[in-house]
């Protein structure tokens, strides 16, 4: 790619950032598609002052990752009432200095679950492990599939119960101590939205414990988890494609093109192998 002076920059903001496969996805996507951008990555501490470069520098969009995507919802001018609800933002489209906000990370693993929906029944237990800004992104997506009911693990019980009072009259969440045998034993899915396992060790729950479920991570290789629960015979995947989702969408956001997820999802394996 030749960089001239009238190359637009595109970024993603973080702490910490630099694992994230978000760069050569998006610019290899903008080379693809003949697009004069760029994307780069910046770790961040000051997430105010950061915004404020994004206005200053006319920095044409960006996606936001841990732990900011809270406090980028409130430094936004408009959201959208995706983003609203959630009060989490993890894409910005700068138009003419105004940041519009939006969340794709529920998008991206709404679409990643969709296959499940089409064989889930009511008698089936989903739990979700974490309570953090993916696992309400996790949640609201399965809301938005019309499960109606999910378990929610977490090491903080004050915690989860803030997360599941957002959804009173939408769907039922109900509470539970990270290590509680009896909700993992009999579960038919699991999905873990807590970090363990992105610096590539931990792993959140007791797998000796699960019996039957399919298991999710929502960290886009295969984790700790995914390869333990693989060699005891449950099936197991990664959120390679909640990732591939969420880049589409913000992609479209940014530049109104919908980009082939299957060479996205190509050059994101090479990377990670």
């Amino acid at each position: 790619m030749f960089i001239a002076a009238d190359t637009e920059v595109y970024c993603i903001i973080g702490n910490p950032v630099r694992h994230s496969l978000s760069p050569p996805l998006h610019t290899f996507m903008f080379e693809y598609y003949g697009i004069n951008a760029v994307y780069v990555a910046f770790e961040v501490r000051d997430v105010e002052g950061a915004i404020k470069g994004v206005r200053a520098m006319g920095i044409k969009g960006l996606n936001i990752t841990v732990p900011f995507k809270e406090k980028v919802f409130e430094l936004v001018d408009e959201v959208d009432g995706d983003a609203a609800f959630l009060q989490a933002v993890n894409t910005v489209k700068n138009v003419d200095g105004r940041l519009l906000g939006f969340n794709t990370d529920y998008l991206g693993f709404m679409e990643m679950f969709g296959e499940y929906v089409k064989f889930y029944s009511n008698s089936d237990k989903i739990v979700v492990v974490g309570a953090g800004g993916v696992a309400l992104s996790v949640v609201y997506a399965l809301y938005k599939l019309g499960i109606e009911e999910v378990y929610l693990l977490n090491r903080s019980l004050s915690r989860a119960k803030k997360l599941s009072e957002r959804f009173i009259g939408k769907l039922n969440v109900i509470v539970r101590p990270l290590d509680d045998k009896d909700t993992i034993k009999s579960a038919d899915i699991i999905i873990n939205c807590t970090s363990l396992g992105l610096e590539g060790d931990g792993i959140p729950i007791e797998l000796s414990w699960v019996k039957k479920p399919l298991i999710i991570d929502v960290i886009y290789f295969d984790t700790p988890l995914i390869k333990k629960a693989r060699d005891m015979g449950l099936t197991a995947v990664n959120g390679l494609d909640m990732f591939i989702g969420q880049a589409y969408h913000a992609f479209k956001i940014w530049t109104g093109v919908e980009f082939d997820r299957d060479v996205a999802r190509k050059l994101v394996e090479d990377l990670i192998d």
